[in-house]
């Protein structure tokens, strides 16, 4: 249920709400058929989208991982593999990224080497990718803030939350441009235009979302600052009663209520 204008003077709420609903059933579906980790889309009907449970946890709610690297290298890799599709999420944060547990068929039958393991060794972690009203295509005149503000929040939440950081920089977007070039494959971006979410009714979609502040743009730091948090066991942590860039993009999407998404 996409709610990004209620109580607002311009434009049509429920316009605004089904052009949403109908742009993040249409690349949910698009992403869902082509092997990328999303929900099950099952049906969207004006404002409201139906999809398929899953029973994760945000990664904003995620405390600890037993292996921060690999976490973090298999996130950067779902950017890139996204980018090579044509596509930039536009919102890649710990907000829109799911995780759930599986257990790793490499580890079958392997026991925890001490109780302190906890079964770690035989759970592997799937992030699952939410939220895609605001994906852009990498043809889009602002692609390359959006590549990178998707990487550097990634980059951030690791580092402030899971305390780790990549050895290697990047990615950057002119490279991921360059292989998408190079390696000319399928465009999802093409795609879902020519299933009938058109280019005018992306425009007018993001132009409303910008008014409303519910892309992340709304802010001289809109675009590096997405992230932060209040965490009681991290001292770079805001200071009381204050909302990072992220958080309150999200208090302005995510008043909705949860049995009409499912």
């Amino acid at each position: 249920n996409r709610d990004y204008l209620r109580n607002r003077s311009t434009g049509s709420w429920m316009y605004m709400s089904r052009l949403a609903a109908m742009k993040e059933y249409a690349f949910m579906k698009a992403l869902y058929e082509n092997g990328f980790s999303v929900p099950e889309p099952i049906a969207q009907n004006r404002h409201t989208i139906v999809m398929g449970l899953i029973d994760a946890f945000p990664l904003r709610q995620i405390s600890r991982v037993p292996n921060p690297a690999s976490l973090y290298a298999e996130l950067i890799d779902m950017i890139l593999r996204l980018t090579r599709f044509g596509l930039i999420h536009g919102d890649f944060n710990e907000f829109n990224i799911l995780i759930k547990e599986e257990e790793d068929p490499k580890a079958k039958g392997k026991a925890p080497a001490t109780a302190d393991d906890d079964n770690s060794e035989i759970i592997r972690l799937v992030p699952v990718l939410i939220d895609f009203p605001q994906m852009v295509s990498v043809d889009h005149p602002n692609a390359e803030m959006y590549f990178d503000r998707d990487v550097n929040c990634i980059k951030r939440y690791f580092q402030r939350r899971f305390h780790f950081v990549s050895d290697e920089p990047g990615p950057f977007f002119a490279d991921a441009k360059k292989q998408l070039q190079e390696n000319a494959g399928k465009r999802l971006d093409v795609e879902v235009e020519a299933s009938g979410f058109s280019r005018k009714m992306a425009r007018e979609l993001e132009a409303y979302m910008k008014e409303v502040g519910a892309n992340g743009d709304g802010g001289a730091t809109g675009s590096e600052g997405g992230g932060e948090e209040d965490e009681e066991d991290e001292d770079s942590g805001p200071e009381a009663g204050e909302e990072s860039d992220t958080e309150q993009r999200h208090s302005q999407t995510e008043e909705v209520d949860d049995s009409s998404r499912r």
